[in-house]
C-alpha cells in the first residue's frame, strides 16, 4: 500500500470511528488509535460554536458528546482528499460533510498533520473549520 493510500486509510478510520446510532458514542478507542498521544485539534466542534476550540484527546471526547448529540446520532462523511508527503511528514486535507440527526448537513475541512513513527503514519494535529457563505466551494 503506498503512502497516500495508508494516509487515506489513516482518516479514514477516525471519521468511521466518529460515527454512532442514536443511544450511543463514537468508538474513542478507534478514534484515539489514529493519533499519536499528544496530538492537538483545533476546530468549531458545532456549527454554533462561536470560535475555535484548542482540545487534546480526551477533552476532544467530552465537547464532542454536548448538545444532546448522544440522543441524536452523528456522522462524518469524508469527500474531496489531497495529500502532500515531505519524507516522513504529510498534510492530509479532507473535505467532509456533518451529519446532524437533526439538523442541516454541514460541509467543513480537516487538516491532518502527520508522521511516521517507525513504520506506521500517525495523526499529530487536526486543524478544522466549517466553510461559511463565500468560503463554500
Amino acid at each position: 500500500m503506498s503512502d497516500e493510500q495508508q494516509l487515506g486509510a489513516l482518516v479514514e478510520r477516525a471519521y468511521a470511528a466518529l460515527a454512532f446510532e442514536p443511544g450511543g458514542e463514537p468508538d474513542w478507542q478507534q478514534f484515539n488509535s489514529v493519533f499519536h498521544p499528544a496530538a492537538v485539534l483545533a476546530l468549531r466542534i458545532f456549527p454554533d460554536d462561536r470560535d475555535i476550540s484548542v482540545l487534546g484527546l480526551a477533552a476532544y471526547a467530552k465537547a464532542q458528546m454536548r448538545n444532546g448529540l448522544r440522543e441524536e446520532g452523528y456522522s462524518e462523511t469524508p469527500g474531496r482528499r489531497g495529500v502532500d508527503i515531505v519524507g516522513d511528514v504529510a498534510l492530509v486535507r479532507q473535505d467532509f460533510t456533518m451529519n446532524f440527526a437533526n439538523a442541516p448537513t454541514v460541509q467543513a475541512v480537516d487538516l491532518f498533520s502527520c508522521v511516521r513513527v517507525g513504520r506506521a503514519w500517525t495523526v499529530i494535529s487536526v486543524l478544522s473549520d466549517m466553510r461559511r457563505g463565500a468560503d463554500r466551494t
